[in-house]
């Protein structure tokens, strides 16, 4: 609702002066809404920030050159200053496609993977054509992954953000990475106590398709199980929360 304020000053000599203005909308609630997590057979993938989506999730992402598009009205799905640093940290690095990860010493690194071209660059690429640039797997009897591709082919640039069956439009959220608006959508398998979770996060930025996986896999339980799955996914969290663009 505008309120509309009026100044009246009378003139001396020549009259009336009328000065109007209008004062700043008021924020519109309507587009907010709380997160809504799907519920999983284990400890979920905690965003960095918890609470109310800002801006408007469209499909297809915000108009290019758009505040929503430089992240500037969403929130970060980053723990700030929580990125490994330090003696115990290392760095990867892509020049091609400007991007980094600061990463946990102890992770370890697929490097069979790195610069693998084809058709598995993400979890769901399903034909498109890319590079996966990072794969890093934390240790222990949990099968926990950090998965980094990307690509500039015009087929994945086009379906970067389209969603894998089964995700709805409405349950997309919109966060950012490094100040960069990407799409984050959630996937979990479950086979009897066995469970899979894919947490993705896509976006276009710098004329390229960004898609960055975190996946776990396990099995459901209680007591020790439980506790390695948890921090197995904490330590998921800390590696995306070292990811940032180079330019």
């Amino acid at each position: 609702m505008r309120n509309l304020t009026i100044l009246l000053a009378a003139g001396t000599l020549t009259g009336t002066l009328f000065l109007a203005g209008c004062q700043p909308p008021e924020e519109d609630d309507t587009n907010k809404g709380a997160d809504n997590e799907d519920t999983v057979p284990h400890p979920p993938i905690e965003e960095g920030r918890s609470g109310e989506s800002m801006g408007n999730d469209q499909p297809g992402g915000p108009a290019d050159g758009s505040e929503e598009e430089a992240g500037g009205a969403y929130q970060s799905a980053q723990k700030p200053g929580a990125a490994a640093t330090g003696e115990d940290a290392a760095t990867f690095t892509n020049t091609d496609f400007r991007i980094a990860v600061d990463y946990p010493g102890h992770v370890q690194k697929v490097a069979s993977e790195d610069g693998k071209e084809g058709r598995q660059w993400h979890a769901f690429a399903d034909g498109q054509e890319g590079r996966r640039l990072l794969t890093l797997k934390v240790p222990g009897d949990v099968d926990a992954r950090f998965q980094l591709g990307a690509s500039r082919n015009t087929k994945a640039l086009t379906h970067c953000k389209d969603l894998p069956e089964g995700v709805t439009q409405e349950s997309k959220q919109t966060r950012t990475i490094d100040d960069v608006a990407f799409t984050r959508f959630d996937v979990t398998r479950t086979e009897g106590d066995q469970y899979t979770t894919i947490r993705s996060y896509r976006a276009t930025y710098t004329e390229s398709c960004y898609a960055i996986d975190l996946i776990a896999s396990g099995s459901g339980g209680q007591g020790q199980a439980a506790d390695r799955q948890t921090e197995a996914l904490e330590t998921l969290q800390t590696v995306f929360d070292g990811v940032r663009f180079t330019e």
